[in-house]
């Protein structure tokens, strides 16, 4: 039998009030001009406002020293960037990641100047990622990077985490440590979730089924993620209406996908570096569930201390700002032009279409593309969602970037370079079988919100 420890006012205060910042931060509603806000929404809107003139140049600046920090680090690998869990992992990258950068770097100094054909900078199409988007993020990555490790580092996911543990086994079938991993992606991102399920997976404490179930249907989209997609889409006063939509749905789906081809055909094996048996992960004897959850939560609170706390928002400002931004001038512009000037997309979507016009969504032929990208990356929705004008097709963009949940660039390679037997046509069949659900199951939502 496991000794119980006690723990100080401190110690526990050391736990709460970070924590309890944090959340307050994050969920608090506060009734403004009508709507609803948050004290994350209040202070991003703050500071869009005052700083909206430097925004656009400080923004292309940063995207430039992104991709050529990532050029050099990739092509030179220094010895003191290569050792670095942090710098390494963010400035070497393979080839597909570092044209991306360079691409956003290029076409942001074509949009901002305004240089070469009209058809890559106007609003309709690059200036909308690059003047809009891009220097939106910014503001966003400030605030996020300040408040996250409020959540996600002084014990809050533990302790909410060990409290969900009874639920996963009797309704999804899972080891009740997934708790903590879909609590990772909650409060901090689905990327980090999908990470620790595959470091868990590889110390054997899941199955290949059960892996392939939290990475695929409970790594779900972060609280901030979502303020962000409400944002980009134009509805901020939306916020938690968005959030109901994609938590009810993607609560729903996590139901029907285990259940579902491929999922349910996935075996109890065991391909983690760890061996081919589960190793133990149960409460020790002497413990409640209280007692285990508060030990956990102070423990974790225990390890950091405000100079940490510093250190890890500015790396997760860097993070955002060197992995997401050049992707969202790259790509959201030629998703943009092509969109625009083409009809490729409305040609690939037209399933997606049908079954948003079935469902009563308006500008449902403009709101399809939004299904069909946001497999390749979940900001690619809210570029299309940004251009829609009916507040149910806004909506509908924004949740899909949420309850798609795989998205190629970020979630999709690090589950294919897992040892997660997870292929590129399984992650494919999933997305787009949650897709397709996502639709019959956010439409009444619009409905109800919109």
């Amino acid at each position: 039998m496991a000794e119980k420890h006690s723990y100080t006012s401190a110690q526990i205060m050391h736990f709460l009030i970070p924590s309890l910042i944090g959340a307050i931060v994050f969920l608090l509603p506060i009734p403004m001009k009508g709507s609803l806000n948050t004290i994350l929404g209040i202070a991003i809107d703050w500071g869009k406002a005052v700083l909206k003139p430097w925004l656009p140049g400080t923004a292309m600046t940063l995207v430039v020293i992104a991709a050529l920090a990532s050029l050099w680090a990739t092509l030179c690998k220094p010895a003191k960037i290569e050792k670095d869990p942090f710098w390494g992992g963010l400035l070497i990258v393979k080839p597909f990641w570092l044209v991306s950068r360079l691409l956003g770097a290029a076409l942001y100094i074509v949009i901002f100047f305004k240089i070469g054909p009209e058809v890559i900078w106007n609003m309709d199409n690059g200036g909308t990622p690059a003047i809009v988007l891009a220097p939106a993020l910014l503001i966003i990555f400030i605030v996020l990077a300040g408040v996250v490790p409020l959540l996600t580092d002084y014990g809050l996911m533990e302790y909410v985490g060990t409290y969900a543990r009874p639920v996963m086994g009797p309704m999804f079938k899972l080891p009740g440590r997934s708790a903590v991993d879909c609590l990772a992606s909650w409060v901090g991102s689905c990327s980090v979730a999908v990470v620790i399920t595959t470091k868990v997976h590889d110390q054997g404490y899941y199955s290949d089924r059960e892996a392939s179930i939290i990475t695929t249907a409970f790594s779900v989209i972060s609280i901030a993620y979502i303020y962000v997609m409400a944002d980009f889409v134009g509805l901020p006063n939306m916020y938690f209406q968005i959030m109901a939509a994609v938590y009810a749905v993607t609560f729903i789906l996590a139901l029907i996908m285990p259940r579902i081809w491929p999922l349910s055909s996935m075996p109890d094996t065991f391909s983690g570096k760890a061996g081919k048996q589960r190793v133990g992960d149960d409460i020790p004897q002497g413990y409640s569930l209280g007692d285990w959850a508060l030990k956990l939560a102070v423990e974790r609170s225990a390890k950091q201390t405000a100079a940490m706390t510093v250190d890890s928002g500015v790396k997760t400002f860097i993070s955002l700002v060197v992995s997401t931004m050049p992707l969202v001038v790259a790509w959201g512009t030629i998703v943009l032009i092509i969109a625009n000037n083409t009809p490729v997309f409305q040609v690939l979507s037209a399933p997606f279409a049908w079954c948003l016009q079935l469902m009563r969504i308006p500008e449902a032929k403009e709101v399809a593309p939004a299904f069909l990208l946001a497999y390749a990356d979940q900001f690619l929705a809210a570029v299309v969602g940004s251009g829609r004008t009916a507040v149910a097709a806004k909506f509908m963009c924004a949740c899909i970037s949420g309850t798609g949940l795989i998205y190629m660039t970020e979630v999709g390679v690090l589950i294919l370079q897992s040892s997660i037997p997870l292929g590129f046509w399984k992650l494919t069949g999933i997305y787009f079988i949650r897709a397709v659900l996502s639709i019959f199951l956010l439409a009444p939502f619009a409905w109800l919100f919109c």
